[in-house]
């Protein structure tokens, strides 16, 4: 007999067994240490940015914004499968239990990233605001309630088969999340406040009411999830192999000049692999921009200091380590084992372009500091960034490839 409570918790339980397993190689002993040093040197720096912060500073748009965002984005985690669309489509009607667990377990998961975000401004909200303790409570009680609604709203949208209608909905709930908050971060009137909430109840009873002539998008349910699963592979498989991954390559035509800097020869075979590998394949491209844009902005938005040198060390660490996974990505390729080049070769050329990506990513925050610093400073910057590539790739990445042939 179907035990609708007994499916949820097994799939739930194999999620926990897969993230942790994933997780244990992810929070490995390095990465916890530069994170110590990273958020201690932010706190420091928070710390002193606060004695200095003008009156003005506007605190609504920026925590309106970015707790908008994470307000919008977002679903019910479903852990559905490819098989259910065969074996679980008769039993929809049966399935509202475990779409009910999943819902809690989704407000659980997605409002602790929300309220650890909000958790980070809580300093600057008293700073700038004569806010109580009540007060602060009130709003953790709204964001949870906003969390919950943003989350069933994007549950009634999946009933609709038209993109238009989900897009149309995701700006929608944008624009009331961004209202509402920015209306209460800056203690608007009740009345105001209260309006935006009874819009966004009066959208919640539209939607409920036209899903339940509706059934379930299963494939669009599944895809979902799917996606939400990759994006967590893609991330572990930075920091181990993960066999569940589905690889994803992207053309980046606008980047193909680079590798018009590699000459066409034998022993540079691997040259042009990597550097294709890199710009190509998986999310190391995605990665080194990424890592590249947060260490501008931490550049540009940190008081000029001690956490102007350990802002680029902790980035080029981060990128330099993220990336030795490449040199095992064309592992299950055996016509790689026919290239006539010496294996030397390929240590070198795999090295050779970790050096000078990490020695690009040096080049380019020097340049963007020299807008706030002094020139000894960027010299100072761009010098021991570059010190610090030679050192990691020679002592590091050399030392992991090693262990990993």
């Amino acid at each position: 007999m179907f035990n609708v409570d007994q499916l949820w918790k097994s799939r739930f339980s194999q999620y926990i067994k897969d993230t942790r397993r994933y997780l244990r190689y992810m929070f490995n002993d390095h990465l916890v240490i530069v994170m110590i040093f990273l958020l201690s040197g932010l706190a420091l720096a928070y710390q002193n940015w606060l004695d200095i912060v003008p009156p003005d500073f506007p605190y609504p748009w920026l925590m309106g914004a970015v707790l908008a965002i994470l307000m919008t984005r977002g679903s019910i985690h479903t852990f559905l499968k490819d098989p259910d669309l065969v074996f679980l489509l008769p039993l929809e009607e049966k399935l509202k239990p475990y779409i009910k667990k999943s819902f809690l377990y989704s407000i659980v998961l997605e409002s602790y990233f929300l309220l650890l975000v909000f958790g980070v401004s809580v300093p600057l909200f008293f700073t700038l605001t004569d806010a109580t303790f009540q007060t602060l409570l009130a709003i953790l009680l709204l964001l949870l309630g906003m969390k919950s609604w943003n989350l069933w709203m994007t549950w009634l949208v999946n009933f609709y088969t038209d993109k238009k209608v989900r897009l149309t909905d995701w700006w929608i709930r944008l624009a009331l999340n961004f209202g509402l908050l920015y209306l209460v971060f800056s203690e608007a009137s009740l009345l105001f406040i209260g309006l935006i909430i009874v819009v966004m109840l009066l959208l919640l009873a539209y939607f409920q009411k036209a899903s339940q002539k509706m059934n379930w998008k299963w494939d669009l349910l599944i895809e979902n999830e799917t996606k939400r699963m990759q994006l967590f592979y893609r991330v572990a498989n930075l920091f181990v192999d993960v066999p569940g991954l589905k690889e994803k390559v992207k053309r980046r035509r606008w980047l193909d000049f680079i590798l018009g800097f590699t000459p066409y020869a034998r022993e540079k075979s691997f040259h042009y692999l990597y550097l294709r590998t890199f710009l190509r394949s998986g999310d190391y491209f995605g990665l080194y921009l990424r890592l590249l844009i947060i260490g501008c902005v931490l550049l540009l938005t940190l008081p000029v200091g001690y956490a102007t040198y350990l802002v680029p060390v902790l980035v080029l660490y981060l990128t330099g380590f993220q990336l030795i996974p490449m040199w095992r990505h064309h592992y299950n390729k055996l016509w790689l084992s026919i290239y006539p080049v010496q294996e030397e070769h390929r240590v070198h050329a795999f090295t050779k372009m970790i050096s000078l990506i990490l020695i690009s990513q040096t080049v380019i925050l020097a340049i963007l500091l020299a807008f706030v610093a002094t020139w000894m400073e960027v010299a100072i910057i761009l010098g021991g960034g570059m010190f610090f590539s030679y050192i990691y790739v020679q002592g590091v990445v050399k030392r992991k490839i090693a262990s990993i042939k």
